[in-house]
């Protein structure tokens, strides 16, 4: 090989190496993922407006339940997934709210129409989460609040994604099925980690249903809502 004037072969490949090296999530400007922020600024609202509701009846109507779909409650499917019952529920959502969320959003495109596709793909997978938990019975017994059936499917999302930005990986692929491993174990760890924290407060457990729900709509659709050149 001769050396040109565009540097030495061995600088062309740093240079290649280097444009394949994924970025850390957390190194996102916020113009590139304002979906993301706009998204934890509700949940941050309506957090505060929990914490200031004259009753615990006024807080209840704003959740999801079998009874809140039968009384034609429709909005509660969506207002649901911005309440959490307890800071712990709260903090422990944004700390993988945001990672996830902000691969994501930055995968989608800082333009509006990605951003938009993100918000979308979002409360989807929030409503997916949803459908699964009420459909399987879970809502007879009671409410449920938070964002985790969204969060899961932001997961599924990521575990599609290639780490160089190129079209995402098979659903049915060895590089998928080897990182199933992560969502099944943080599932065990989280539903004991949440009943310890809130043992004694009032607060019911892990709706493990929804985050089945989000997780296979995260999956499964994922390469629906990112721009062509990052589809399969």
């Amino acid at each position: 090989m001769t050396e040109g004037p565009w540097g030495s072969p061995t600088e062309s490949a740093d240079r290649a190496a280097e444009a394949r090296t994924p970025e850390p999530a957390f190194n996102t400007r916020p113009a590139q993922a304002w979906g993301v922020f706009l998204i934890v600024a509700l949940i941050g609202l309506t957090y505060l407006w929990q914490l200031t509701a004259p009753d615990p009846e006024t807080e209840f109507a704003a959740a999801l339940s079998a009874r809140s779909i039968a009384e034609g409650r429709w909005e509660t499917l969506f207002t649901s997934m911005f309440m959490h019952g307890g800071v712990a529920h709260l903090v422990m959502n944004l700390s993988a709210l945001l990672p996830f969320g902000l691969i994501v959003a930055r995968r989608m495109g800082p333009a509006v129409g990605g951003q938009l596709r993100f918000l979308v793909f979002y409360l989807l997978a929030g409503l997916a989460g949803n459908g699964v938990w009420l459909l399987m019975g879970a809502g007879q017994g009671g409410a449920v609040v938070g964002a985790s059936g969204a969060i899961f499917g932001l997961w599924a999302a990521v575990l599609r994604m290639r780490r160089d930005g190129g079209p995402l990986y098979p659903l049915f692929s060895w590089e998928v099925a080897r990182q199933m491993v992560g969502p099944l174990i943080a599932n065990v760890l989280v539903t004991v980690a949440f009943g310890v924290m809130t043992a004694g407060s009032g607060v019911g457990g892990i709706a493990w249903q929804a985050h089945l729900g989000g997780f296979l709509f995260g999956l499964a659709t994922i390469g629906l809502f990112l721009p062509p050149r990052q589809r399969v």
